[in-house]
């Protein structure tokens, strides 16, 4: 099975979109479909539900368990299911048996320093030694100092990855920061998400240090939400 270093520099020098999916979504979506087969997209959680896009890399980062996925990429068999078993309580025997012959890249976003923690969904039992976490990835294909945090979005996963992929311009869309808005199509209704409010400084912070790390091999990071917070991190322009 793949993991992270198998699909390094995959895309080398395209461009790419990451695609939330907030509302402001709604402000890309007709130029993404337009320019569909001219770019990679890297979206995450129920955008095939939402949408008719369907992602060249489809990023999961929560405890959804991957079986319940598997009927939706066989429907995508242009799509990669890049995930998290990291959190997984699925079990690794399980996902190599069901998933070894499909679209599927693992990944993990908590073990740092190849040390276990003991405090994720599945004690660790899908825990590889000497796999580099993500955000170790990125900082060794970037050469930056810093390396961003755990995650407190998928988003910032799906930044790295398009950043690991080898693209050189990527836009960020429908990655609004703030879930009162809801959400594209509005297929979830807005959330009164205070909990979510507090994290907010953390995500900010992960998208500078990711931003920086671009910034360090010459790839070109673009907002295009107006009204997210992420333009006081990002360039930010209209499409």
């Amino acid at each position: 099975m793949k993991n992270l270093k198998d699909i390094i520099n995959l895309e080398k020098d395209k461009t790419s979109f990451v695609c939330g999916l907030g509302p402001s979504l709604s402000d890309t979506i007709g130029h993404i479909i337009k320019e569909r087969k001219n770019i990679v997209l890297v979206s995450c959680n129920d955008i095939d539900l939402i949408s008719d896009l369907q992602p060249n890399y489809w990023v999961w980062a929560n405890t959804q368990q991957v079986g319940s996925l598997i009927d939706r990429l066989k429907k995508m068999p242009n799509t990669s299911l890049v995930h998290a078993d990291s959190v997984d309580s699925t079990p690794r025997w399980w996902i190599e048996k069901n998933l070894g012959n499909l679209n599927y890249v693992g990944y993990d976003q908590r073990h740092f320093d190849n040390k276990t923690c003991y405090s994720c969904a599945n004690g660790c039992q899908n825990f590889i030694s000497d796999r580099l976490t993500i955000q170790e990835e990125l900082q060794k294909f970037t050469g930056n100092d810093e390396k961003y945090s755990g995650g407190d979005t998928v988003a910032v996963h799906m930044l790295a990855l398009s950043i690991l992929l080898g693209c050189k311009k990527i836009y960020v869309s429908g990655v609004d920061l703030d879930y009162k808005k809801g959400y594209f199509g509005s297929y979830m209704a807005p959330i009164s998400a205070t909990e979510f409010d507090s994290t907010i400084p953390n995500m900010l912070n992960d998208f500078r240090i990711i931003n920086d790390s671009a910034k360090k091999i010459g790839v070109e990071i673009i907002n295009t939400s107006l009204d997210s917070r992420l333009s006081e991190i990002l360039k930010t322009e209209k499409i």
